[in-house]
């Protein structure tokens, strides 16, 4: 029992680490199953994962989180791979991938696999889209002569 509150205490702070910029400090994880392999620095969430924090929602079919322990004991985030209908809600944007990796160092996202994502009524997509939270940028990326499509809606 004391190992399991352990895990919950430190998937709490892998959490506020990843969703850590303008949130609350709560998160609340609902998933089907968890795996804890202590010795890889891994946390696998699978079945009907769900990841919630004020105002920001994340839901897929399987997660899997990297972590890393320094000298002083303390975990800190490596890296969030997000998979099978990944959906992700903020109060200002709503994203569709198949696939999505965070790199929690770069504090970028990847969304992969048929990627869209809507800023209120507009709409993005392309074969990949990656953020950039710290410089607050974008780039939506067309692969194999594809093409990136993008609906604004003018007013």
């Amino acid at each position: 029992m004391k190992r399991i509150t352990l895990w919950i205490i430190f998937l709490g702070f892998v959490f506020g680490l990843f969703f850590s910029k303008g949130f609350c400090d709560e998160l609340n994880i609902l998933s089907n199953k968890m795996e804890a392999f202590e010795n890889e620095g891994l946390v696998v969430f699978t079945g009907d994962v769900i990841a919630t924090k004020k105002n920001f929602k994340l839901s897929c079919d399987k997660m899997y989180v990297y972590y890393a322990t320094d000298a002083n004991g303390k975990k800190h985030i490596k890296k969030i791979i997000a998979l099978g209908r990944v959906i992700i809600e903020t109060n200002k944007w709503k994203a569709y991938a198949d696939r999505a990796v965070y790199f929690k160092d770069q504090e970028k996202l990847v969304l992969e696999k048929n990627p869209k994502i809507w800023y209120g009524e507009n709409l993005v997509e392309g074969d990949r889209v990656i953020i950039y939270f710290d410089q607050d940028k974008s780039e939506i990326l067309a692969e194999n002569r594809g093409r990136v499509r993008a609906e604004f809606l003018l007013k």
